[in-house]
């Protein structure tokens, strides 16, 4: 009996101390300045560029493509865990064309933001990024969530008053991520209150947009219906056949159309 608690515990330890280090490790994989294409003369519409400083002192870095519109709605692109804002740059260039202006911004240690890249810390860049946008103007704001960005935007909708959000490809909550990619262990377990999206969706209280590709091989559609059938808000959702974060690239104008027509259809009340 002994040493069939002992053999329990030092198993549990163990998927503890794995799962720790899989969100220390594997969560974020920035591409720093200069990869990426940063010649903002290089596309239709030429970003502005902004930087601001989150609460701990560092200073992150966005480009803001405006539309031409008068108090058009301004969209905060919270973007996944891979790359920087520049992979958004041609998708922000049509909603700007659209009719809906939207500032990208790069978490700590993306891009030219300073800092290292922290599931803590994102939180503060996140709120951060939302105060800088207040400061530009009082044009009604929607908040787009991609990946591992739609937690903290759910966050910032809790936490702030927003019109809308667009969720594209992402989780209910740390803990069912984990448990649906490392099955049969339940390392989601491990990390109950983490990046709650659905709960924080809920509290924000405000209409939501979920879009999820049933082919993703990073985060299971599975996973995007959860998320979308525990909503208790007005919701819409846009099932694509296309794979991880690619509905723009397979169903462009479908994906363009819904996201704006959400947008505006919010931003007009």
């Amino acid at each position: 009996m002994t040493r069939a608690i002992v053999f329990l515990l030092v198993l549990i330890l163990a998927i503890i101390a794995f799962s720790q280090f899989l969100r220390r490790t594997g969560m974020f994989f920035p591409d720093v300045y200069p990869t990426g294409r940063w010649t903002a003369g290089d596309f239709s519409v030429v970003p502005s560029e902004h930087f601001f400083q989150t609460a701990d002192g560092l200073k992150l870095h966005a480009w803001l493509f405006q539309a031409k519109a008068p108090n058009a709605p301004v969209m905060i692109w919270f973007h996944g865990n891979a790359g920087n804002l520049t992979d958004r740059a041609d998708m922000c260039v049509e909603f700007a064309r659209r009719g809906i202006s939207v500032f990208v911004f790069d978490y700590r240690g993306f891009g030219r933001s300073e800092g290292r890249t922290s599931e803590s810390g994102v939180f503060k860049d996140s709120t951060a990024a939302f105060e800088y946008v207040r400061t530009l103007g009082d044009e009604p704001v929607v908040l787009y969530g991609e990946s591992v960005g739609g937690p903290y935007a759910a966050f910032v909708a809790k936490e702030r008053k927003v019109r809308a959000v667009v969720i594209e490809n992402s989780f209910p909550s740390l803990r069912e991520m984990g448990n649906a990619l490392y099955r049969p262990l339940p390392l989601g377990w491990t990390a109950p209150f983490a990046l709650r999206t659905t709960k924080w969706l809920n509290e924000a209280g405000v209409p939501v947009l979920v879009m999820h590709g049933t082919r993703d091989a990073v985060i299971p559609y599975s996973l995007g219906k959860q998320l979308y059938d525990d909503l208790k808000v007005p919701k819409e959702m846009l099932t694509s056949h296309a794979g991880h974060c690619e509905i723009p690239l397979f169903e462009a104008n479908r994906y363009y159309d819904t996201v704006t027509r959400f947008v505006m259809k919010e931003t007009a009340r």
